[in-house]
């Protein structure tokens, strides 16, 4: 910008704003060489959060991060690393480690290995129990074994968890002291069995959290559910085996009856239209239930008039709802005459 001859320069915290809104890295990295200033800023947009490169690039990433001058290494605050697709050597492991006691400022990461990784070797031991950072946000597929116990009560800042691996049946088995994660918010799992939940969410303040349901454990995960010390608002359940709504939606409202927001995803039960009208009663036992999502991969078919009947049926049984989507994906809303509508 130029007034009477001379160049205005813009606010540092304006440009800074304006590269978070570029593409990440590919956008970034030429800025780095238009001159000095833009330089600093661009550099310190580039590694402020570092994720979705492809293994080759983040084992270079990670090696000049482990020759970094400590203002550089300062600069990271996010950084996701994905070798789910990839064997991962000791030293891979070991420059791993070492960049991680590098980062003071990180405040989430992410980490994703192969289910063969998990398998066969502990893994981790990669992240430092005196690690320099605090997380706030952490996920990782590695195994669920002590080690990785270890470095979460060394966390107690995590307030969002997402643990994908497996759980280790062995002497010493995934435990967490009551003191660990005091302020753990939301939690996200796959494979999760109801013991191993029990010990991340029981007595903590969860708020927000996504599971899967397996016909061997039964609803023992919902039992786990119920005590938590803050009442549960968000829940996202995905079905792996067969559960009927007249089923879900009793367990449910028995255990969660703060519920806001219930997402259900459904891989292999059948659910007809009668199926979804007959469990409309069901919800009147939720008092704050906002949004529903009710997903089914085999949904029978029928018309959209139908579905339009079966959310003014679920709208009628719980006044609050606001959002629903239905097995066909459909969002349907209450418009301003009173009809359910869907976008």
């Amino acid at each position: 910008m130029m007034k009477h001859g001379a160049l205005i320069p813009l606010p540092l915290e304006l440009i800074d704003h304006t590269l978070s809104f570029l593409s990440w890295p590919t956008d970034l990295y030429p800025l780095l060489f238009v001159n000095k200033c833009l330089s600093l800023i661009s550099e310190r947009a580039l590694y402020r959060n570092i994720g979705d490169l492809p293994a080759p690039s983040a084992v270079l990433l990670l090696l000049s991060l482990a020759n970094a001058p400590a203002a550089r290494c300062e600069l990271v605050k996010a950084l996701a690393l994905d070798f789910s697709d990839n064997r991962v050597l000791f030293a891979l492991e070991l420059l791993i480690f070492k960049v991680l006691r590098l980062l003071p400022r990180l405040r989430a990461l992410s980490v994703e290995v192969s289910i063969h990784e998990n398998r066969h070797r502990a893994l981790a031991w990669i992240f430092p129990r005196d690690a320099p950072f605090r997380l706030r946000s952490f996920a990782t597929s590695i195994r669920l074994d002590p080690e990785l116990a270890a470095f979460l009560e060394s966390q107690p800042e995590i307030c969002d968890l997402s643990l994908r691996g497996i759980p280790t049946y062995t002497s010493d088995p995934f435990t967490l002291p009551p003191s660990a994660l005091p302020h753990l918010e939301n939690f996200r799992s796959v494979h999760v069995d109801p013991d191993t939940l029990r010990e991340v969410i029981g007595t903590r303040p969860v708020q927000g959290i996504s599971l899967s349901l397996f016909s061997e454990h039964g609803y023992r995960a919902l039992e786990v559910l119920a005590r938590t010390s803050t009442p549960v608002r968000r829940l996202t359940i995905l079905i792996v085996d067969a559960s009927a709504p007249n089923e879900l939606f009793p367990q449910l409202a028995a255990r969660l009856p703060h519920l806001e927001a219930l997402h259900i995803v459904a891989l292999v039960q059948q659910y007809s239209l009668e199926t979804l009208l007959a469990s409309a009663p069901l919800l009147e036992a939720f008092a704050g239930l906002r949004f529903l999502t009710f997903m089914a991969s085999g949904a029978s078919c029928y018309e959209l008039s139908d579905e339009a009947t079966v959310a003014e049926h679920w709208a009628r049984a719980c006044p609050t709802l606001t959002t629903i989507i239905l097995p066909k994906g459909r969002v349907w809303f209450a418009s301003s005459a009173g009809r359910w509508v869907h976008s």
